[in-house]
């Protein structure tokens, strides 16, 4: 047993031997196994042994089917951090917000990411900064017990760091798990609230409430800033999984006079209409909005003969085009091959992948796979990961759920092109 100060004994948990080699790594998850799935339920904390000694601390997630346990710390006094947890807390969240004032992130958008989980050491927790109001999102059930707690010291923490006068009433609460539901405002008299919001000097429409994505992915938003000198100069331009047109406004911006977007959501392509509307500046001539599924388009594409100087593949985790499920990470095998078809003499290709499942390694061992075997004239340029706000590690693969490849076509007029795939 393990006493903690009260004197009451808190029981030490045995974990799997391959969680124990990989928490010392720097992964920050205990998932179901046969140790875990004996964790009592009651538990509030988990205090894991190795080798009969406490090892390492952590919040105790029950009723997440494959997450059981996610690290608080893995050195200290665990009983003096068990009482002083929301002291702790408070730190941590404060340490957070400061490190986004420091950063250069504020120069070019008014919506972050505040907190980003296991990557600012508050596992499960994200909380965005969307133009004044403030996005909390839980991915384990602990949070909510201390939900009160979180938005006293995150109103304080946000108004001293960036001189502001927020209440609760700026405050949006949302579980991200399966019922997919939108969030919800403090305020009880605020159903949804629409949000203009910049980025690179392009206006957004944002909704808070209404849908369970609010109509921008900002953890996207760091590697849209690095993908900017990649638009440059590109007159014709694809965006396929469009959504609500991010990157079509981002080509837009950069001079394109021929910007396709393609969707599925007949929602989601009137939505982004509405941003292109929201900047005077653009020319929504330049523009057409394609709802259709990928493959149909790109068959239709290639029987055209059409040409783009720049696609952009963002699929979903999982897409559903009315007939068939598909996963993203398998459909790139065909994807890749159909965009080559319609790719000019100098075109570029970016290719996405948003899941946690699929590691960057085994991504861009896909796609240089299909490359090969498809026999494409195409090779890896650069490489994209999550970002600025998005703080990841390299010794937990599926906190870096997001990442990106820019491909090149090979010169014809060099007998081989050399890949030199550098990272941004």
């Amino acid at each position: 047993m393990y006493y903690a100060q009260n004197k009451k004994p808190l029981p030490l948990y045995d974990i799997h031997p391959t969680s124990i080699k990989l928490i010392n790594r720097g992964h920050p998850w205990i998932t179901l196994d046969s140790f875990s799935e004996k964790f009592h339920p009651k538990e509030k904390f988990i205090v894991a042994k190795n080798r009969g000694k406490p090892f390492a601390l952590f919040i105790h997630d029950p009723t997440h089917k494959k997450i059981r346990a996610r690290l608080w710390s893995k050195q200290g006094n665990f009983d003096k951090q068990i009482k002083n947890f929301k002291q702790d807390l408070s730190n941590r969240i404060k340490a957070a917000i400061t490190k986004r004032v420091k950063s250069k992130v504020l120069e070019d958008r008014n919506h972050f990411y505040l907190i980003f989980g296991e990557g600012d050491n508050i596992p499960g927790l994200f909380v965005h900064f969307i133009n004044e109001q403030i996005l909390i999102q839980t991915y384990t059930d602990y949070w909510k017990k201390h939900q009160d707690y979180i938005i006293q010291q995150l109103t304080n923490h946000i108004n001293q760091a960036f001189d502001l006068d927020l209440d609760f009433t700026n405050f949006w609460i949302q579980s991200r798990d399966e019922a997919k539901q939108p969030a919800k405002c403090l305020d009880p008299n605020r159903n949804y609230q629409i949000i203009d919001i910049k980025e690179s000097d392009i206006n957004f429409k944002v909704i808070l409430g209404k849908y369970y994505d609010h109509g921008i992915y900002t953890d996207m938003a760091a590697i849209r800033k690095r993908l900017a000198p990649v638009f440059k100069d590109k007159k014709s331009v694809l965006n396929l999984y469009a959504y609500t047109g991010a990157f079509s406004l981002f080509a837009l911006q950069n001079g394109a006079d021929n910007v396709v977007s393609v969707d599925l959501s007949e929602q989601y392509l009137q939505w982004l209409d509405e941003n292109i509307k929201r900047n005077e500046c653009f020319d929504g001539n330049n523009h057409k909005s394609e709802q259709n599924a990928v493959n149909d388009f790109l068959d239709e594409a290639i029987a055209d003969k059409h040409q783009y100087d720049l696609i952009i593949s963002d699929p979903p985790s999982s897409s559903n085009d009315g007939n068939t499920v598909s996963n993203s990470f398998q459909s790139y095998s065909r994807l890749l091959t159909d965009m080559e078809k319609i790719l000019s003499e100098n075109g570029q290709i970016i290719v996405l992948l948003n899941t946690h499942k699929t590691t960057f390694r085994k991504f861009e061992e896909k796609i240089k796979k299909t490359i090969f075997s498809k026999n494409l004239p195409l090779f890896v340029a650069k490489k994209y990961f999550l970002h600025e706000d998005c703080p990841t590690s390299k010794n937990f693969p599926e906190g870096s759920y997001l990442k990106g490849l820019l491909l090149k076509r090979k010169n014809k007029n060099v007998e081989e092109e050399k890949e030199v795939a550098t990272t941004e």
